[in-house]
């Protein structure tokens, strides 16, 4: 593949996953506060502490998702079809054995463990119980299905998989809703989640045979050097899916075991919503990857520190911007959005959005150190994080509740990605700490610049009271964030913005 063609699936895959994850924070906006009204903060609290104990349940995958965009990226450059299928089949042999042992896992945790969590309601227990038995079948047949079903991004077809999993999502929301209000609960929500992934992986199965009618399901077409292989790869990527779960994870299941479950259910919005934010940019930092993987291949290293550099500067301008935008607007936002006794959330997003300033540009960088096989330099700092966090955890929470659980998510991030996170990156791209921290902190510090006087005025003279001067409020300090924007864009960059100007005008 042309390093032309590359960049226009690139930036295919790119916007395609903007626009996913678009219609994801819709989703989002209209189902949380709906859900919660209906559930309320307890029972919600333990829909959010089954998840993230679920969640728990993929440190299984041993990092082998990340090993087959790796490995299947680079044959697929060389339309090496016998090594892609000898690759497909090794990890659908192994992920065959993991799915088991995740369905037996979750029912052990059930059956021993599940009763340490401070849920006073014996009959929400028990409807617990049982829905985290639902969702570890999820899991186990997400993993049977994983290798054939769930890759398309490895082929460089993120366009596709964020079809399906739009479709997947938008059904399963409207079956959710129409269960919630024919009086069902948190079983009714696992089946149909269940049910929902099952068909779109079967899905992505008949969708990948058509695009690539080369690879093949034969279970004797996976051989030992090839599992070595991703088994090789896939150890580093182990330990940084551990740290992830460990850091993004797990805030609603320390606040469940340390305080209650109605304090993870007020925590869990506000940190939804930087979730998603997270995921946006990581619609720009995952089909990344394997185009990387193809530069690295072909020995440019040059055009890799210039892609990183330019995402850097620009994610970060954005990245200040949002973190602007939530400072000044939360506390409206959630007045708005949530029930009253949820308005704490305000102060988690406030929190959550200082460290995110400085983390989220860095996922580019996670994206090129995967891509060019560097990615124990990110389990290094993970593993900082991962410590920093768990005992500001166990000593915040019980004194300040869901704010100590932010500033223990917050403060950690601070310190490492403006320190460790810039120099180990420097020694896997050859470029100097100084030189990253400034470009990102330059765009950042402009991003605040505009966007601040902007936010505060608009919020003095349209106070956001109502739906309506809300949007406006954010729409304008938006639209000043976007003009000067354009001046931070590299000449090329602007002169594409003109071109697709003049044709639309056209």
């Amino acid at each position: 593949m042309a390093l032309a063609e590359i960049t226009r699936q690139l930036t295919k895959n790119i916007f395609s996953s903007w626009s996913a994850y678009a219609i994801r924070m819709v989703i989002a906006f209209f189902f949380v506060p709906y859900i919660t009204s209906v559930f309320g903060d307890a029972r919600y609290g333990v829909w959010v502490i089954i998840f993230q104990t679920i969640n728990y349940f993929f440190l299984l995958d041993v990092g082998l998702s990340s090993a087959l965009t790796r490995f299947i990226s680079r044959h697929l450059s060389k339309d090496d079809y016998p090594a892609i299928n000898r690759i497909l089949n090794s990890a659908n042999l192994a992920y065959l054995l993991l799915g088991t042992l995740v369905i037996g896992g979750v029912y052990l945790f059930v059956t021993f463990f599940f009763e340490y969590f401070k849920i006073s309601d014996a009959s929400l227990i028990e409807e617990g119980r049982s829905a985290l038995l639902i969702l570890g079948l999820y899991m186990g047949f997400s993993f049977y299905l994983f290798p054939f079903g769930n890759t398309l991004g490895s082929f460089q077809r993120y366009d596709l998989a964020n079809v399906l999993n739009i479709i997947e999502e938008s059904v399963r929301v409207v079956l959710m809703v129409l269960l919630l209000r024919a009086g069902y609960g948190l079983v009714a929500l696992a089946l149909t989640i269940l049910t929902m992934s099952v068909l779109k992986h079967l899905a992505g199965m008949v969708v990948l045979r058509r695009l690539h009618p080369r690879t093949s399901m034969r279970l004797s077409l996976a051989d030992r050097q090839s599992l070595q292989g991703l088994l090789g790869y896939s150890r580093i990527s182990f330990g940084i899916t551990i740290g992830w779960l460990v850091i993004f994870n797990s805030d609603s299941f320390f606040l469940g075991m340390l305080t209650s479950s109605a304090a993870a259910g007020i925590y869990n919005p506000g940190a939804q919503l930087m979730h998603h934010l997270r995921n946006v940019i990581n619609a720009v930092g995952t089909p990344l990857i394997p185009a990387v993987s193809h530069l690295e291949a072909a020995g440019d290293m040059a055009g890799i520190r210039r892609i990183y550099l330019k995402a850097l500067r620009y994610v970060s301008y954005f990245s200040f911007a949002f973190t602007v935008g939530v400072v000044v607007f939360a506390p409206a936002f959630v007045r708005l959005w949530l029930p009253a006794e949820f308005a704490p959330t305000s102060l988690v997003m406030v929190i959550l959005a200082l460290s995110s300033a400085v983390f989220l540009p860095q996922i580019i960088g996670n994206s090129i150190l995967f891509g060019v096989d560097k990615h124990r330099y990110i389990l290094q700092v993970l593993v900082g994080e991962v410590l920093i966090k768990i005992v500001l955890s166990i000593i915040l929470v019980p004194r300040y509740g869901i704010t100590g659980m932010a500033l223990a998510a917050a403060v950690p991030q601070l310190l490492l990605y403006t320190t460790a996170y810039p120099y180990l990156l420097s020694k896997a791209v050859s470029i100097r700490p100084a030189r990253i921290l400034a470009t990102s902190l330059s765009s950042g510090l402009i991003a605040v610049m505009v966007c601040y006087p902007v936010a505060l005025l608009t919020e003095r003279l349209l106070p956001p009271m109502t739906w309506v001067t809300f949007f406006a409020d954010v729409a304008l300090m938006l639209l000043a964030a976007l003009v000067v924007f354009y001046f931070v864009l590299e000449e090329g960059d602007r002169n594409r913005v003109k071109n697709l100007s003049v044709r639309s005008r056209r």
